[in-house]
């Protein structure tokens, strides 16, 4: 129990080979541990993000209008889920795409 309170609450000094290795465990996890550990695979399908596209973007056309979505979020891997025509405060029509 008393070992297990010091390493809880370290209370090893700088000089002490228990500490070095320790140290060293961190280093090794921060340099050795691959990324994609870390990286989120799974996407949620209601994971949706939306988008204003001018009129001037716009085509019913579903390959056209993802190939210009694509182009103009940066995201080369986006899907058009829908679209809906809208007014902003000047009159002009835009429509907000909805894509994953």
């Amino acid at each position: 129990m008393n070992l297990f309170k010091k390493f809880i609450f370290w209370e090893y000094s700088r000089e002490t080979s228990i500490y070095v290795i320790f140290c060293l465990l961190i280093v090794a996890f921060i340099f050795l541990t691959p990324k994609e550990w870390f990286e989120r695979r799974d996407r949620l399908a209601t994971q949706t993000s939306r988008l204003i596209v001018q009129a001037s973007d716009f085509s019913p056309e579903k390959n056209i209008l993802q190939q210009r979505v694509r182009e103009i979020s940066g995201n080369p891997e986006a899907i058009v889920v829908d679209y809906r025509a809208k007014r902003n405060n000047r009159g002009e029509t835009v429509y907000e795409v909805d894509i994953r």
